[in-house]
């Protein structure tokens, strides 16, 4: 555990240190960003009419909206920030030779594993807590214009709490446990190549086509059942069950949360396929001669 804890720091810098995380970082919050700033526009100019509390409430409600549209968008375009950058430091680093140097040091080959997809778990999650972020700049902001002394026509605004704690931690927590079977999945497909781009290109070909027929399953089933069982063995269904609008909204108004049916049974089956993904990455780390 003494050497397990800085690997993981030693990790989560590399991450943050490659020059294109940060682009990363603006692609994956680029709904938040912009929407934020036209929402924030929008209101000014409506502020020009007099209405007051009216528009801030719309506001609110409008930006609520952008935020469940943000942990959507978020789900589906993560993959591909995912796929690069473990295609990079499993692939790419074996490649250039530098994961050799890693495992000269008294560290477990698992302790590798956990530690890379941890520091990318983590950037994962500070990444949607960014977007949120900009989301609840712009109420902040509006409610600081609407409750200015100089207007005197302004009524008292509605709660500018973007997200209540309790739901966002359960959001936090689902986005996590959601992400961490594809990191498994993507660690997988690392194995097999040392090239980070052809990772990236075989393994995002084979989740789309899996999903693409997850989407089908539904119009195939009607001519052979069998479709349909076939179906069930696609792990990505259970992520677009964790990441849909449905589940995002119902745990903001309260009607889901983590211990509902409907959110615990693809949870729990996505921790599965995520623990296999982790167990046949783990074995094929450990037996594939990187140091030769």
């Amino acid at each position: 555990m003494s050497r397990f804890l800085p690997l993981i720091r030693f990790e989560m810098v590399k991450v943050l240190a490659r020059k294109k995380a940060f682009l990363f970082l603006l692609a994956l919050n680029v709904v938040p960003l912009l929407a934020s700033v036209i929402a924030l526009l929008i209101y000014v100019k409506l502020k020009g009419w007099g209405l007051g509390g009216f528009e801030f409430s719309v506001l609110v409600e409008m930006v609520r909206g952008l935020f469940t549209a943000h942990m959507v968008v978020f789900a589906w375009i993560s993959p591909f920030f995912l796929s690069l950058v473990i295609g990079d430091s499993f692939s790419g680093e074996a490649g250039r030779g530098s994961l050799k140097i890693l495992l000269l040091t008294p560290i477990e080959r698992w302790q590798v594993v956990v530690a890379k997809a941890l520091a990318v778990l983590v950037f994962l999650v500070v990444a949607v807590a960014l977007g949120g972020f900009f989301l609840q700049l712009d109420l902040w902001v509006a409610r600081a214009m609407t409750e200015s002394p100089a207007i005197r026509w302004d009524i008292q605004p509605t709660s500018t709490t973007l997200v209540e704690t309790a739901a966002a931690l359960q959001l936090f927590v689902l986005s996590f446990l959601s992400h961490l079977a594809l990191v498994g999945f993507f660690i997988v497909f690392a194995q097999f190549s040392e090239s980070p781009i052809m990772m990236a290109f075989v393994s995002l070909i084979v989740l789309m086509t899996m999903q693409l027929y997850v989407l089908m399953a539904p119009h195939l089933a009607r001519l052979d059942p069998r479709f349909g069982q076939v179906a069930d063995w696609c792990f990505t269904r259970h992520l677009s069950k964790l990441s849909s609008i449905e589940t995002v909204q119902g745990i903001l108004d309260k009607r889901l949360s983590l211990g509902h049916p409907d959110v615990w049974r693809p949870m729990l089956d996505s921790l599965g396929w995520a623990a296999l993904f982790f167990a046949v990455a783990i074995l094929l780390f450990r037996r594939k001669p990187i140091l030769n």
